[in-house]
């Protein structure tokens, strides 16, 4: 599409969006080309993290996340040559999520004009979450270079009081996603402790072939030796199947089913299943199911009055660490 073509068809969109229902929060993705804005997109979609996605013009997405819904704007490189359209849709945006290629220091370097020039534009009471994408989970970020070159600590200052949160994250792995977005969604709905608390109902660690090997119950969500090992016969099959559509390297990790998702986490041929609310924190339910497998492989059956403890813990708040 030509460049006046686009104007034309985004002046015209633009016009649509004037008159239609604000009913759910509208957050503008943004970010430079190639730093993995749009494959976070379908990640949030599908949890896809083995494709490179072509880039478009506009994606206007509704996005689930627990048991919130919010709308979220991709705009395309051509979009975000003109300035004036760009800051129609950072005026019309409830949050903004800005994604930095962190694949190198000279990336990092790079990105910071735009950074700033964006930050500028956005309203102060508009939250703002800052996903730095390194690309190879390997790879060391040197926190206080980033922090000195973005002049993070300026947007939450006193003179400048946004909600405002940085994540270092591996889009194609997923890691920080979850962090990330327990935050941003809460700020979104503005309902503050959000993202702190995880109610679990049941866990289960059953092996890759689906046999059950630890079964813990705190409430009556489901209440049968049976009902356990049909979950987990089922997540070991879903589990399969992901991996056969997309490779290797593809995990199931959260299932949601009714008013319950269930968080799953690997290590050493052992899957940890969470039952949690829908709607609850994902990414603390996913460090839970870690720490609950990590005492697991380590102490077997005779660690279960430590899991029953760690599961306890968890419905306490942790201490807001976001910037």
């Amino acid at each position: 599409m030509k460049k006046q073509e686009t104007k034309k068809t985004i002046e015209a969109f633009s016009a649509y969006l004037q008159k239609k229902d604000h009913t759910i929060p509208w957050v503008l993705l943004m970010g430079e080309k190639g730093s993995g804005k749009t494959t976070l997109l379908y990640y949030l979609l599908s949890s896809n993290r083995d494709k490179v996605f072509p880039d478009t013009a506009l994606n206007w997405i509704d996005i689930s996340y627990g048991a919130e819904w919010f709308k979220l704007i991709d705009l395309g490189k051509e979009i975000l040559t003109d300035e004036k359209i760009t800051e129609y849709f950072l005026s019309i945006a409830d949050g903004i999520v800005y994604v930095i290629n962190g694949e190198s220091d000279e990336s990092l370097r790079e990105s910071t004009v735009q950074f700033h020039n964006i930050v500028d534009k956005i309203p102060s009471d508009v939250p703002l979450l800052v996903m730095i994408n390194k690309r190879d989970p390997d790879r060391e970020i040197n926190l206080s270079q980033v922090l000195s070159n973005y002049d993070l600590g300026r947007i939450s200052s006193p003179t400048d009081p946004r909600s405002f949160h940085f994540e270092i994250c591996t889009i194609m792995t997923g890691e920080g996603i979850y962090r990330a977005f327990d935050w941003f969604v809460s700020k979104l709905m503005a309902y503050e402790g959000y993202h702190e608390i995880v109610n679990v109902h049941r866990v289960l660690i059953y092996d890759v072939n689906g046999l059950l090997d630890f079964d813990a119950q705190f409430s009556n969500i489901t209440d049968s030796e049976q009902d356990a090992v049909l979950i987990t016969g089922l997540l070991s099959a879903l589990n399969s199947m992901t991996r056969t559509l997309f490779k290797d390297s593809s995990f199931l990790d959260v299932v949601t089913v009714g008013d319950y998702s269930m968080v799953l986490v690997s290590s050493k041929q052992k899957i940890c299943c969470l039952f949690v609310e829908r709607g609850g924190a994902i990414g603390k339910a996913k460090q839970i199911a870690e720490m609950i497998l990590d005492r697991y492989l380590e102490e077997g059956e005779s660690g279960r009055i430590a899991i029953e403890n760690i599961v306890e813990e968890s419905k306490h708040k942790d201490e807001d660490i976001s910037i």
